[in-house]
């Protein structure tokens, strides 16, 4: 109890420093704010919140700065630190790339602090690597003992160097501050560049060179107002030309720190001083400052950190190394390149994909592949190739993980009829689904997909249907089974030129009888078998089937009358049929038998009773003849003798007609 009075404590502290900061922030007008998840920016100074918009629903990241932190600071140092952040946001802003973090709403200005909304976030690099600056007091649950697996740094930085790519050759920018603050790793697991604080734009000279404005670093600012100092390139300090080379050895860094839990190489503790001597030790780099590293990436980081800019790799160069070509890395990189694919390299994709998908941990299934697939969901055709591999993921998750992550995604596949592979392969993996699915998401979702599924003319996805609803007949709520799953399948029975559906729809209805009311059977199954117009054997013996188990059966039963004027015409028809052996005909005549004694004695008894009250009836007095001699026994009697026969006479009468009768006569 006392945990969940601190959760409690702990939620309403946040929504009430997000309440007071936000109280006049536009953003507040079209997005909710719900709880902090992590932190990011120069000196972890932007907090980041899960939200969503209040129109659409859409989930999104809060991204809130408040101005009271820096309150303190001297004038001068305030507007510096507002204007950097304001820029970092702005040039964000106007970047679209893949592995540059979206922005879904711009910066809002208010008196009390900064605000945007952007895709929806995990934490930053930062945050994972264990620094846990400017986040609440209680780290989020996500966070709490988080370590990546080597296929997600693999194929993070696979993905920071594409984002440089980008960054150096579309947009001829230079970053000038990679390092984890800057990197933002969102709720699908990917990587994404931010932070662009300090990035500058480059300038195309005449001859198409491309230079950028040098950085000056000032140890005698504040360290917060500059781009980290270690994880700056030499050139920066130590002077030389400034290119997209500067950017790579930042990279390299970074790679260094990724392994050593969030530690670069070198602290300069903010001197330059310390960064000159460190920087002397990189033209001769010694081993111990690689160790950490894979065996498989250390050389490369070492080309990353050479003192010589030109001997560094460029961005793209960097993104084809060895490290990045691990096999299921390599199927990450192939999602994230899904875009560029035409639908039938998709499909080829999707085909091989559950070969590998075993080699997968469980959480990057969940967090990174299983989205990636369900966005493919848009575009029909491709489904069934999907399928497969949602499947496989949902084996592996517990019954809540494949309700809250994985339902919710298939939900609108349930309502597509075409392509009916689509149908075909739900049905296929029916029992996962129900032995996955909740029993109220059974009915809510499930089961209209079967009724839909059992009016498909494929006959495949008739019979596929027919060998589920046994199953799921006891969830089937009074109403549908009247009016959706009980018509369609007589209508099967009935109507179907496909002998193996008749048979089963028959076998279906017959495994639905425990689970149907008495009077669904008297007056929708029983009155429609004599109607199936077929002279299979196989037909006639389902037929033979639902009678014996109605009959039988304690709870439904079949009337004499249902026996006389419905079923009995239907079966000694059926048994003379020549498709019949001696061993069915044999059935069918017990089955009659069993029906004409029925009949005959419940006829027999019912007569009997008939008789038996008529006979009672014959020999009742008339009782206009009793009052009438009543009456004439009126006349004062002559003598005692005459009194006493007429009371004798008055006394055997009454004994001999009923009650009421008796009072009538005894009253005269």
């Amino acid at each position: 109890m006392e945990y969940l009075n601190r959760i409690r404590s702990t939620v309403s502290t946040v929504a009430a420093q997000v309440s007071s900061a936000l109280p006049g922030n536009p953003i507040l007008r079209e997005y909710e704010v719900i709880s902090q998840i992590a932190s990011a920016g120069p000196g972890m100074s932007w907090k980041i919140f899960s939200g969503r918009k209040r129109s659409t629903k859409q989930s999104v990241s809060v991204w809130l700065f408040e101005k009271k932190d820096i309150e303190k600071w001297p004038r001068e140092e305030r507007e510096v630190f507002t204007e950097i952040l304001k820029r970092g946001v702005s040039q964000l802003t106007r970047l679209r790339h893949p592995r540059i973090l979206v922005v879904e709403h711009p910066l809002e200005d208010s008196r009390d602090s900064f605000a945007y909304c952007t895709e929806p976030v995990f934490a930053s690099l930062a945050n994972c690597l264990g620094r846990c600056d400017n986040l609440s007091p209680t780290i989020p649950s996500h966070l709490v003992d988080f370590e990546f697996l080597d296929l997600e740094l693999r194929h993070g930085l696979f993905q920071l160097s594409e984002a440089l790519a980008f960054l150096h050759v579309d947009a001829r920018m230079l970053h000038r501050n990679v390092c984890p603050e800057s990197v933002i790793v969102n709720e699908k697991g990917s990587w994404k560049l931010a932070g662009f604080d300090f990035a500058t734009q480059g300038i195309s000279s005449a001859n198409g060179q491309v230079t950028f404005e040098m950085y000056e670093w000032n140890e005698r600012s504040m360290t917060i107002l500059q781009p980290s100092l270690n994880y700056l390139a030499p050139e920066y300090i130590v002077g030389g030309r400034c290119d997209t080379y500067a950017d790579i050895f930042s990279l390299g860094i970074l790679c260094v720190a990724i392994f050593n839990r969030c530690h670069p190489p070198f602290d300069h503790h903010g001197m330059l001083q310390n960064f000159r001597k460190n920087a002397e030790q990189l033209k001769t780099l010694p081993s111990s400052v690689l160790t950490n590293l894979p065996p498989d990436f250390s050389d490369d980081i070492r080309m990353c950190l050479n003192y010589t800019p030109d001997l560094r790799p460029d961005a793209t160069q960097f993104s084809k190394v060895v490290y990045f070509e691990e096999p299921l890395a390599k199927a990450l990189h192939y999602f994230d390149s899904l875009c560029q694919m035409d639908n039938r390299q998709k499909m080829q994709f999707f085909k091989s994909l559950p070969q590998i998908l075993p080699r997968f941990p469980k959480r990057l299934l969940l967090q990174m592949i299983l989205p990636r697939l369900t966005e493919e969901f848009t575009t029909a055709d491709l489904i069934p190739f999907i399928l497969p591999s949602i499947f496989h993921i949902a084996e592996h998750t517990t019954n809540s993980e494949f309700s809250s992550i994985i339902l919710p995604q298939l939900v609108p596949v349930f309502s597509m009829e075409r392509p009916y592979q689509i149908v075909l392969l739900l049905l296929q993996k029916m029992e996962l689904l129900l032995q996955k699915t909740f029993e109220a998401d059974i009915r809510k979702h499930v089961l209209p997909f079967v009724y839909r599924a059992l009016s498909d003319d494929t006959i495949k996805i008739q019979e596929l249907c027919l060998s589920i609803i046994p199953n799921v007949g006891p969830m089937v709520d009074r109403d549908s089974m009247r009016t959706q799953l009980l018509p369609k399948l007589l209508r099967l029975a009935t109507d179907s030129d496909v002998l193996s559906v008749r048979v089963k729809a028959l076998v279906c209805i017959g495994n639905l009888l425990p689970s149907l009311e008495s009077w669904m059977v008297s007056d929708q199954v029983i009155p429609t078998l004599p109607k199936i117009n077929s002279k299979e054997p196989g037909v006639l013996m389902a037929i033979l089937g639902i009678y014996k188990l109605a009959f039988d059966s304690s709870r439904h039963g079949i009337s004499k009358e249902q026996c006389a004027k419905n079923a009995l015409p239907f079966l000694i028809s059926a048994s003379v049929e020549n498709t019949l052996n001696l061993q069915q005909f044999e059935q069918y005549m017990h089955m009659i038998h069993a029906m004409l004694n029925k009949v005959e004695n419940e006829q027999r008894l019912r007569l009997q009773q008939l008789s038996a009250s008529q006979e009672e009836q014959r020999n009742m007095p008339d009782f206009g003849e009793i009052l009438s001699r009543g009456d004439s026994r009126r006349q004062v009697p002559k003598s005692v003798d005459e009194l006493s026969d007429l009371v004798s006479e008055m006394s055997a009468i009454s004994k001999s007609v009923p009650d009421v009768v008796r009072k009538v006569c005894i009253f005269i």
